[in-house]
C-alpha cells in the first residue's frame, strides 16, 4: 500500500499512472469512491450504486470515460467524464485514497479530465458539487486556471518557423 511507503508519496507524480479503466477493473473505482462517500456521511444513492456496477461503461455509453490513478497496482484515486452531447461534459466522483492525498493525484487526475474534453472537442466541463467538497472544487479552479493558460499561450504563440523542404 502507498501508506507502508512514505519516501514513495513524495515522489508521487513522478510514479503515478492515469488511464482509462479495462474490464478487470471495475470493482477498483467502487472500492475506493464508495468508502469515501460513506465516510462524508453519504449514502449510496441507488443511481450511484448501478454507476458503480460498471463505471467505465456507463461514462463510455454517453461519450466520456472513466479513469483510474495507479501507483503499480495500487489504485489511488478515481474519476469520470460523463458526456453531455453539444454541451460539453461533466465531471463526476473524483476520490483519491487518503494515503495519496497532497501529493498531486487529484491535480493530476482534473487535468487529466480538462484533457480529454478538449481531446474530444467538448465547449465545456462541468462541475456540479456540494459546499462539503470544497478540496474538489479548489482542484477544479486550479485545473481550469491552468487550461486557461494553456489555451492563452497556444493562441498568443508565435507561429512556428517553416521547415526547410516542408510543404
Amino acid at each position: 500500500m502507498v501508506a507502508d511507503r512514505p519516501s514513495a508519496l513524495l515522489a508521487i507524480a513522478d510514479m503515478l499512472t492515469i488511464a482509462p479503466m479495462t474490464p478487470d477493473q471495475t470493482h477498483a473505482f467502487a472500492a475506493i469512491w464508495i468508502p469515501w462517500l460513506e465516510g462524508i456521511g453519504r449514502v449510496v444513492e441507488p443511481e450511484d450504486a448501478a454507476i458503480m456496477a460498471d463505471p467505465a461503461t456507463y461514462y463510455r455509453a454517453s461519450g466520456g470515460e472513466a479513469f483510474l490513478a495507479r501507483i503499480g497496482d495500487e489504485t489511488v484515486g478515481a474519476v469520470a467524464v460523463k458526456g453531455l452531447g453539444e454541451s460539453g461534459f461533466e465531471f463526476c466522483k473524483l476520490v483519491v485514497t487518503e494515503a495519496a492525498r497532497g501529493h498531486g493525484a487529484g491535480r493530476a487526475l482534473v487535468q487529466n479530465c480538462l484533457d480529454f474534453a478538449a481531446e474530444q472537442g467538448g465547449p465545456a466541463l462541468f462541475l456540479q458539487s456540494f459546499k462539503a467538497l470544497d478540496v474538489a472544487l479548489g482542484l477544479a479552479r486550479v485545473g481550469i486556471a491552468a487550461r486557461r493558460a494553456q489555451i492563452g499561450q497556444r493562441q498568443h504563440a508565435p507561429a512556428a518557423p517553416a521547415q526547410p523542404g516542408a510543404g
